[in-house]
């Protein structure tokens, strides 16, 4: 037997462990503690870095605000020095988020989504300062759209074409900065670095419009204002009062030149004085013209039944230049809200009648009273074309207010009730995207482009009375992910109710078209998202009397309404969204009168409505 101290024999088929070395041991566990100590390290580094970054930006912040309302004082010289400091300031931060132990941490667990989305945010912020924003107050004297005025009518181009390198290429950085930023992933930021990327985000989008505006007209005035040679546009003035897809009926038309700056009115002419065609004189898709009938490619007065504004502005052109000759480089949209907008700029003209346009009577003036003036449509269209020359001239002359002018051109932008079309393939690609463009809807992976279109059918001027409700909403109710969309129209009839009998016979319609006089009809156009469905067009739950279709890859719902005065209506089309990475939309709408409700001109005055899933077709 083993005595007490001795070892027990190892058993069979077992190894002996040796025993732990000491030194070996002690090694491990300096390691492990040289680790640890490294990680603190790293996140002291990190942390205090990290809170000078975070009083960098918000330093930033105040910085930022002041080069804004510096610049939109015209105070030049403060809103130079407020941007050095927030260029210094966005460097900073920039450089404190972005040294190498910052980038290594950035792979740690739970963390590193955190400190990826601040050096990003930092960095992009630092790009807006540096590349952006500096650059571009250095040239805002230069492109301030307050100077580009005309002073007897001529515009002086040298200071545009001085900026436009400039700004292009900060309009290229801002895109870029915008693009780092919408690419942060915050799934799993904590909240305070989740909200402050959603505020970045949002503060680009906004600053898009502005920054492309700028961009797009360094890019733009020159050539089409003749720098390169003369040009001529073709200048349609929409009657609202008889409403067509883009604003209304085209009752007067102006031919406008520019050479080198200098702008001049070289003709006019009545919507009654050219055409008809017997056939159409473009091309009119099939699907179109299935959509509005026979009359769109024939009649000036219908060029625009479509809602595609470079479509109807070929047309025009080619009308243009088959009754008078020349050349169209370009094709443009008013109405008389855009002359309102004008006149508070230039203040009250004299017209030819003696009348004096004002922006408080221009609209119940060429809309409604001019109607009791003049019997003949000849007269009534030759006051109109006298009332937008008066306006024209006076904006030539340089008689404008520079701010109030560059608000009503915003506006009129904004409504699209001004619409321009170019000849020239290189100016149209960049006018393409933007409002002014008039294209239909575009969708995108987050967001349905939705239209509404309104057509008189009535054959007269009752839309002066014609109340419109536009309301949409959007959601995700089926299993496929695919959003269902629903768009609610309201049209009322506001005419007296003894319109039929105390109006003139050239504003009812007299019954010509078999409308009773007083009575308003309007032909409504639903557009879909692009590979979109229509899902049904219903009024009060039942089903309501459509043309369906499709026009450029959108499904679209035309239905006819008919109010007596006083009367309203309301129809609901449900349309089914191609699948999207979230149900957003964006509704396009014909831009009305702006009285007693608010104008629909804009997608962001149309109400957004929850949609019940309960009430939609699965």
């Amino acid at each position: 037997m083993a005595t007490s101290g001795t070892p027990s024999p190892t058993p069979p088929g077992a190894s002996a462990r040796p025993a732990p070395d000491p030194a070996r041991r002690r090694l491990i566990l300096w390691i492990v503690a040289a680790v640890v100590f490294v990680l603190l390290l790293v996140g002291a580094w990190v942390g205090i870095r990290g809170l000078l970054a975070k009083n960098e930006l918000e330093s930033a912040l105040p910085a930022a605000k002041q080069v804004q309302t510096a610049v939109v004082a015209g105070d030049l010289a403060t809103a130079k020095s407020a941007a050095t400091t927030l260029r210094k300031h966005a460097a900073a931060a920039a450089s404190l988020t972005g040294d190498p132990v910052w980038r290594v941490a950035e792979f740690f667990p739970l963390l590193g989504s955190n400190l990826t989305a601040v050096r990003v945010a930092a960095a992009s912020t630092d790009r807006l300062a540096s590349e952006v924003i500096d650059p571009l107050v250095g040239v805002a004297d230069q492109v301030d759209p307050r100077a580009i005025r005309p002073v007897d009518k001529k515009i002086d181009l040298a200071p545009i074409e001085a900026a436009k390198p400039v700004v292009v290429k900060a309009q290229a950085a801002f895109h870029t900065a915008k693009s780092d930023v919408d690419g942060i992933d915050t799934e799993g930021t904590l909240p305070q670095v989740t909200s402050a990327v959603d505020r970045l985000q949002t503060q680009l989008r906004k600053a898009t419009t502005v920054v492309d505006a700028v961009g797009n007209s360094v890019r733009l005035l020159p050539p089409m204002l003749g720098a390169d040679g003369p040009r001529t546009y073709l200048v349609l003035v929409q009657n609202p009062a008889e409403l067509r897809a883009t604003g209304g009926l085209v009752g007067a038309l102006a031919l406008i030149k520019a050479d080198h700056g200098a702008i001049t009115l070289e003709a006019q002419s009545s919507g009654t004085s050219i055409g008809p065609w017997p056939a159409p004189v473009s091309a009119i898709p099939a699907s179109t013209q299935g959509l509005y009938g026979p009359l769109l490619g024939r009649f000036i007065q219908d060029v625009n039944l479509t809602p595609h504004f470079p479509l109807a502005a070929t047309t025009a052109a080619t009308m243009w230049k088959e009754t008078h000759g020349g050349t169209v480089d370009g094709v443009l949209t008013i109405d008389p809200v855009v002359l309102t907008g004008l006149l508070k700029a230039t203040g009250p003209v004299a017209l030819p009648t003696g009348d004096m346009l004002t922006s408080a009577n221009a609209i119940p003036l060429l809309l409604s009273e001019s109607y009791k003036k003049f019997a003949l449509p000849e007269e009534q269209d030759a006051y109109f074309a006298s009332a937008a020359t008066a306006v024209f001239d006076s904006v030539a002359s340089g008689k404008a207010d520079g701010a109030e002018l560059v608000k009503a051109l915003a506006n009129a932008g904004a409504d699209r009730r001004l619409l321009v079309w170019s000849a020239h393939p290189e100016e149209q690609k960049v006018l393409a995207p933007t409002t002014l463009a008039g294209g239909l809807p575009a969708s995108t992976s987050s967001t349905a482009g939705l239209g509404v279109y309104f057509n008189d059918a009535t054959g007269a001027k009752m839309d002066y009375y014609l109340r419109a409700k536009i309301e949409a909403g959007t959601a995700i109710c089926r299993v496929d992910g695919k959003p269902t969309s629903r768009v609610t129209v309201t049209l009322t009839n506001t005419a007296p109710a003894d319109a039929g009998t105390t109006l003139p016979d050239y504003v009812t319609g007299a019954g010509t078209y078999g409308v009773p006089p007083g009575n308003i009809r309007t032909r409504v156009a639903v557009y879909g998202a692009t590979d979109g469905l229509l899902v049904s067009t219903t009024s009060d739950g039942a089903p309501y009397a459509t043309i369906s279709g499709t026009d450029a890859k959108r499904p679209v719902s035309v239905f006819t309404v008919e109010l007596a005065p006083g009367q309203s209506k309301t129809v609901s089309v449900d349309l089914l969204d191609v699948k999207q990475t979230a149900p957003g939309m964006d509704v396009f709408v014909t831009p009305t009168l702006p009285r007693t409700t608010p104008d629909v001109g804009a997608s962001g005055r149309v109400s957004v409505v929850a949609l019940d899933c309960s009430t939609t077709v699965k």
